[in-house]
């Protein structure tokens, strides 16, 4: 079996134990609550960043059942941060399924509000499945630092993502460091990182150079195939970022290089509700053939090139760096 299915069944599994450790002796909301993230947080997700952690971890120990049983807490965390983001955006599809303030029966309001506290209690059980491991207290310190940190970073790139997508000022810079701090830190660095720590990697800053450059690029692709992607591959409509208003490299680049009358034909169009599908398609034609489609694809790929190229840095180890090979292509070179 390989790393990715291995260690992916092995973390559902300690989900799984941790949502029925939480759910024995809850009642009335509490027990709906913990109901609602289990479902929420085992439907259909890759472990991402479990996996990173797990990876990060070999760098300085054998694999053991007591990073897979910590790497729970970062599904947990990311739980925390996608209810809050899918309430900003004000999605309706998650995973393949109805976002979290969807799963709830009561008014709009009420659904958002318990859907935030959710959201406060699920960050707090990210903490304390991290914490009830039996790591020394240094590693253990370091590594709930680093977690305060990712998600810091993660709420600057939110502040920064809600903010600057308000005026026309907003440049493909701005998205790259958005992505920087609210995808690659938490995605791909910031979960390595507290693996290598926890395993005692002697040396886990140089992770930087891959897991940065390597979440930019995830999050690139990401956007592509929030346009570009197959719905049911991906999970969810791929017309709902362009609806949300969100100015890609692939939107900013169109700006740049298409002609007025179709860079005004998006403008009119991108952030409105229920847009027809002729004219998504168009709104596709104009982003593919005017070339912002290939120079996003380009930008992706470069800095996936920088994260490969580090790998032989980080380790001696040659399966190690076949397996940081493998998960960098998961991550760029996918479909969904």
């Amino acid at each position: 079996m390989d790393f990715v299915s291995q260690y992916k069944g092995q973390v559902d599994l300690a989900l799984e134990k941790f949502f029925t450790a939480k759910m024995r002796g809850k009642t009335g909301i509490e027990k709906e609550a913990v109901s609602k993230l289990r479902e929420f947080t085992m439907r259909g997700g890759k472990r991402i960043r479990p996996l990173f952690m797990i990876l990060g971890y070999w760098l300085g120990s054998d694999i053991d059942g007591k990073i897979v049983d910590a790497s729970v807490s970062l599904e947990l965390m990311q739980s925390y941060l996608l209810i809050h983001d899918d309430i900003i955006d004000q999605s309706e599809v998650r995973r393949g399924g109805p976002t979290f303030h969807r799963m709830f029966g009561y008014d709009e309001r009420v659904n958002e509000g318990v859907s935030i506290v959710c959201a406060d209690l699920s960050d707090a059980y990210s903490h304390e499945a991290l914490l009830e491991i039996g790591f020394t207290s240094d590693r253990l310190n370091r590594a709930m630092k680093l977690m305060s940190e990712i998600v810091e970073q993660t709420g600057v790139g939110q502040l920064m993502d809600i903010t600057l997508s308000l005026g026309d000022d907003i440049t493909p810079d701005d998205v790259t460091a958005i992505h920087k701090y609210k995808t690659a830190q938490y995605t791909v660095n910031g979960p390595m990182k507290m693996g290598a720590i926890l395993g005692g990697y002697s040396s886990p800053e140089t992770i930087d150079d891959y897991g940065i450059p390597l979440g930019i690029a995830f999050q690139i692709q990401d956007d592509i195939l929030g346009m570009f992607g197959n719905e049911k591959e991906l999970g969810k409509s791929v017309v709902s970022d362009f609806e949300e208003g969100k100015k890609t490299h692939l939107v900013l680049y169109t700006y740049e290089m298409a002609e007025k009358t179709e860079v005004r034909f998006i403008k009119e169009r991108l952030g409105k509700k229920a847009i027809s599908n002729d004219d998504f398609q168009r709104v596709k034609e104009i982003v593919e053939n005017c070339g912002a489609l290939e120079r996003a694809r380009s930008l992706s790929e470069k800095y996936y090139d920088q994260a490969i190229s580090t790998i032989d840095k980080l380790t001696d180890s040659a399966p190690q760096r076949d397996q940081l090979k493998i998960m960098a292509d998961l991550m760029v070179k996918r479909v969904r």
